[in-house]
């Protein structure tokens, strides 16, 4: 949308105050009021394929966390989000004798809480200050909205391992990431711990809208919006199905 020009500067002042303050309001306010749908989690197998040990997620002692940063003429005017998930599920397989671990994790879309007031603190000085609740709520629901992750229609993120390479601690994964329908390849660096009934896996990474599929939020023709790239760090426990929380 272009930029209106103005004649007079006191009149141009005034409108461009507005128009920061609409834009200011736009980039928290819900695009579109979804009911995001109940996500169709997979039951975990009753048996395990053999040659294999098999891990479940401990949802409550795991998390993905996702950085978005504010982009655009008029940044200053937004504010970066801290978006977190504890409802990761799934179930990890590692095979006896070298075989691929194999991987398949459900994310809810809905499950991410926005810019917790302990989170912003514990991410530093580019997320400063509390989020008002108006604020948090639009910016959910902008999250959910059909022009985003659209999670009426798609309540969940699928993961499924491809291919690891690399050593002990070490590796990178190339995971098949579904999202909006749509499945894209990331390469995704895991740094895996394992004791005799608990599997930890962590990493941190950049990924962008682009590579999921996605479109990065923005208003104005672009003044005010969400940057490309995001910072994803995750941290998952799981342990063996018999020991894992029904």
């Amino acid at each position: 949308m272009p930029v209106p020009r103005f004649r007079s500067s006191t009149r141009s002042a005034g409108l461009l105050l507005l128009g920061a303050l609409l834009l200011l309001q736009a980039g928290c306010r819900p695009v579109r009021e979804v009911t995001p749908g109940p996500a169709e989690v997979p039951p975990v197998p009753t048996e395990i394929p053999a040659g294999y040990a098999g891990y479940r997620v401990v949802s409550e002692e795991s998390e993905v966390r996702v950085l978005v940063y504010r982009d655009g003429p008029m940044a200053r005017l937004g504010h970066n989000h801290v978006l977190s998930s504890r409802a990761l599920q799934g179930q990890i397989l590692l095979g006896d004798k070298g075989q691929e671990p194999r991987v398949s994790l459900v994310l809810p879309v809905a499950s991410f809480s926005v810019d917790q007031a302990e989170l912003r603190v514990e991410e530093g000085e580019e997320f400063p200050g509390a989020v008002a609740e108006d604020a948090i709520s639009g910016t959910k629901k902008n999250m959910l909205s059909e022009a985003l992750l659209d999670g009426a229609r798609f309540p969940e993120i699928r993961l499924t391992s491809r291919k690891v390479a690399g050593s002990a601690p070490d590796y990178t994964m190339t995971v098949a990431v579904e999202v909006k329908g749509q499945t894209h390849d990331l390469q995704v660096p895991v740094r895996v711990e394992q004791e005799a009934k608990e599997l930890r896996a962590s990493g941190a990474f950049t990924v962008t809208h682009k590579e999921l599929g996605l479109t990065p939020f923005t208003v104005m023709g672009g003044l005010l919006s969400v940057r490309d790239e995001m910072k994803l760090r995750f941290r998952i426990v799981a342990r063996p199905w018999h020991t894992a929380a029904p």
